[in-house]
């Protein structure tokens, strides 16, 4: 078998396995394929749009393919159609039913199929696929267009971003396949995974086509009869597209796409290294396109490799910086506190430092500082930080006659280092530690949110948001806490303040601090305003009461109110003690009118007066991703009442 047999065979077993149960023959039938979808539709397993709700519809040309891109209700969708056969129909089907389960933050979004409502359009292309929308195209065209905008950091996350999504597919044994630079997608600069099933029958791929990918493809298959994709061949293309993210250029982007490059990939030749990339950054890649698959690393060593990097890029090597002498005896004389102190676990924060898992910024490296606020723990400030002159914000902590402020410090400080650097995009993580010069008092360094607190964010922007501007931010936040809950860390002070907004999206903050809640009496407690409206209701009545993951669970559903209304919870209730006897009894703030059914549903499970009742972080973000609760279906109006109006949600004997 020639060479080009050989890869056209591969490309052949690459997209069959992308099927699942085929139906035989590429037979256009209409009463088949419509009953088919018609009864999906009817069983919840696949989303249905009305083509004609689609506004504004317009095409682009993106990498010489026309796209259609169209608007619903202030949201903007891709409409793909595609041959409507009935095993391409099938094979489309599949994904929606797949994404619709397995749901990630760097995987595109398949939200469900609409059908052409134009008369004379033929079956072939009478169904249409309606995707997630990325607003800067393919990672090849972000990179062409913006290469010389990225620093390392910017690399090392798309490259993690791409690995994760790869990650959360072999987790849950799926296999790509077809990885390459112009399936993958960047919307508003984070990467977004395409085509993890659906793509071309390799019968309908010409040379040039086939050739094109040639780079990303395990190069075992070209010349191993039935050789058998599997994980370490996506391995293999995450190797490619980590060389291209450190390129400005394809791979070999002065050859012709070719036998002959074929051959030589075949034979072991690689892409050279790009000058100026970190020696381990280029080890990594070139582990993962070793011709052996055995040879290759697993994506939890690569997803792992690709922290470590983010990790000492943000966090850099202050120590040896001979700009900042004496940084090294300021953090000598901070582990000496540490022990001194008797600190449990002081060998981790010891270790901390020394590994710079949490690294000693000196306090003359914040300029300009300008307080934000104080809380029950202290205050907060935004400074610059001249090593890399973006705004950051430094916690203060004061003592209380409750609590020690060195305490909670090294409480949050212990729950930050428990966390890998970067894992989620809607958990807001320490950078560092510092010291002020004159007070002596110790302070966490964190990142700038430039849209404020959730509460000051929504008194500004209410009127300008719209329902899926809203249900983002609820959903975001939901994937915070999803991610906190699967570290098992309890929040346990979730409120409108203690999330921020950077960029219109959601940020979860202070989930270290609110622990040490466990050190506060009742009394200290019930005395602080800001959280009685979200607290356990079984904590207010009884301090005893064990705070679990459904006491945070409790807390975002009066997040998803008060995201619904603009307003903080009991915003009209005169003292605390009248916010505990409501709640206690069952009482909940009234639903606003024009509120998206489900969504309201979603929030009523959430603020459950009994905690086995309330959903779990996973039942929440499936109920978001089943629902989408996009469909902006209106509440009944329940009454004429003003929006303070409350209501009594316990169930009568």
């Amino acid at each position: 078998m020639s060479l080009l047999k050989s890869i056209k065979s591969a490309f052949k077993s690459k997209k069959s396995k992308k099927s699942r149960k085929p139906i035989n023959g590429a037979i256009i039938n209409e009463e088949r394929s419509n009953n088919w979808i018609n009864n999906l539709i009817k069983e919840e397993q696949i989303e249905f749009y009305n083509y004609s709700d689609f506004k504004d519809k317009r095409t682009i040309e993106e990498k010489g393919k026309t796209i259609i891109i169209a608007n619903l209700k202030d949201e903007i969708f891709v409409l793909k159609s595609f041959y409507n056969d009935d095993a391409t129909l099938h094979k489309a089907i599949n994904e929606l039913k797949l994404h619709n389960k397995f749901v990630h933050e760097n995987i595109l979004r398949f939200y469900g199929i609409t059908e052409n409502d134009f008369p004379q359009t033929s079956l072939k292309n009478k169904y249409i696929l309606v995707l997630e929308y990325a607003d800067s195209g393919t990672l090849s065209t972000y990179l062409d267009k913006h290469f010389n905008e990225l620093n390392w950091n910017d690399k090392y996350k798309f490259a993690f971003q791409v690995a994760s999504a790869v990650s959360y597919l072999h987790d849950n044994d799926i296999i790509h396949y077809d990885m390459h630079e112009n399936n993958i997608l960047v919307h508003q600069k984070n990467v977004k995974l395409a085509d993890f099933v659906f793509s071309k029958e390799a019968e309908s791929l010409n040379t040039v086509q086939i050739f094109s990918m040639i780079p990303y493809v395990d190069p075992k298959s070209f010349n191993t009869k039935n050789y058998e994709l599997d994980k370490r061949s996506d391995v293999y293309s995450i190797g490619t597209i980590l060389w291209r993210i450190s390129s400005r250029v394809k791979p070999f982007h002065l050859e012709s796409y070719n036998v002959v490059l074929a051959t030589a990939i075949l034979n072991g030749r690689r892409e050279r290294i790009v000058n100026g990339t970190p020696p381990e950054y280029s080890e990594l890649y070139i582990e993962c396109w070793k011709h052996e698959p055995d040879e290759r690393p697993d994506m939890r060593k690569i997803i792992s490799t690709l922290e470590t990097f983010l990790n000492e890029f943000v966090l850099p090597e202050i120590i040896n910086d001979k700009d900042n002498e004496g940084i090294k005896d300021d953090a000598v004389e901070l582990l000496n506190q540490f022990i001194s102190l008797k600190i449990s676990d002081n060998e981790v924060l010891k270790n901390s430092l020394k590994n710079k898992e949490a690294i000693f910024i000196p306090f003359n490296n914040l300029e300009d500082p300008s307080p934000l606020g104080k809380g029950g723990y202290g205050s907060i400030t935004r400074a610059v930080w001249t090593k890399t002159k973006n705004f950051v914000v430094y916690k203060r902590f004061i003592n209380h006659d409750k609590y020690n402020a060195f305490d909670v410090f090294i409480h949050e400080l212990k729950i930050n280092l428990c966390l890998p650097y970067y894992t989620s995009d809607r958990i807001i993580r320490c950078l560092g530690i510092s010291q002020d010069n004159t007070t002596k008092e110790y302070l966490l360094v964190m990142p700038y949110a430039n849209g404020g607190n959730l509460q000051n964010y929504l008194n500004n922007n209410f009127k300008s948001l719209s329902w899926d501007d809203k249900k983002k931010l609820a959903f975001q936040i939901a994937e915070g806490l999803n991610y906190l809950h699967n570290e098992n860390i309890l929040h346990k002070d979730l409120h409108s303040k203690n999330i921020v907004i950077h960029e219109n999206n959601a940020k979860i903050i202070d989930f270290g601090i609110s622990k040490i809640q466990d050190q506060i009496s009742a009394e200290h407690a019930h005395s602080n305003r800001g959280i009685i409206a979200y607290m356990e209701p079984k904590r207010l009545s009884d301090p005893k009461f064990p705070y679990t993951k459904s006491s945070d669970v409790y807390s975002f559903g009066v997040l998803m109110w008060e995201i619904s209304s603009g307003y903080p919870p009991f915003k009209d209730c005169i003292t605390d003690k009248e916010k505990i006897a409501l709640i206690c009894a069952g009482i909940r703030e009234t639903p606003f009118l024009e509120t998206p059914k489900e969504y309201e549903e979603l929030y009523i499970k959430c603020w459950d007066q009994e905690p086995e009742q309330r959903p779990n972080t996973g039942e929440i973000l499936d109920e978001f991703k089943k629902t989408r609760l996009e469909e902006n279906k209106f509440i009944e109006e329940k009454s004429d009442s003003c929006n303070s109006d409350l209501i009594v949600t316990t169930k009568t004997a």
